[in-house]
């Protein structure tokens, strides 16, 4: 009997030992998924920050061709007024950030810049110009020609295809400087 009760006694200690054992480790993995947790915020925080720094390098790449552009090879005319990263605001409160609207005696040239191209931001592009939007953002340019313009580093063929069939002109990175990727498919569009 003595016996079973020293053994008891041991099993005794020894479930409470392993019971406190699991409880730590429990604990731990718990703090290490906190921290894991913690972590991963951090990382998709910073890479969303990186993301929007690119978007504004690749912004201030484009933004300086796009005043020579309106002017020489678009045919918008002197500036009257150029507004890089513009936010306008409709009648009905809503709010929208601009990449570049170039205002010229002739025509307003409206720039949408992307540091990466994917297909559904062309596509938000070009449905946002056939809504007529635009003169709910800009009243006072109401009946002016709008020349729309997307542009990036680079961009890819099938893009440059889709903005021509919706007489956008495509601006990327040329030899030397920015230019114009599909100007005469989109001027014979145009005229």
């Amino acid at each position: 009997m003595a016996q079973t009760s020293v053994i008891t006694t041991r099993l005794d200690t020894n479930l409470t030992r392993m019971e406190r054992m699991v409880e730590r480790n429990i604990a731990r993995a718990e703090k290490n998924a906190e921290r894991a947790d913690q972590e991963t915020h951090d990382l998709k925080k910073h890479m969303g920050e990186l993301g929007n720094r690119l978007g504004t390098i690749v912004e201030d790449m484009i933004v300086p061709s796009i005043r020579r552009i309106a002017r020489e090879e678009l045919n918008c005319g002197a500036e009257k007024l150029f507004l890089p990263r513009a936010t306008a605001t409709r009648a009905d409160g809503r709010r929208r950030e601009f990449d570049a609207l170039y205002v010229g005696e002739k025509a307003i040239l409206l720039n949408e810049s992307k540091a990466t191209v994917r297909p559904e931001y062309a596509k938000e592009f070009v449905e946002f110009l056939q809504s007529g939007e635009f003169s709910q953002y800009f009243p006072e340019y109401l009946g002016k020609t709008v020349v729309p313009v997307f542009s990036s580093i680079n961009i890819p063929d099938d893009t440059v295809t889709y903005l021509t069939r919706n007489k956008i002109y495509a601006v990327g990175m040329g030899d030397e400087e920015m230019a114009i990727l599909n100007k005469a498919e989109v001027d014979a569009a145009r005229n």
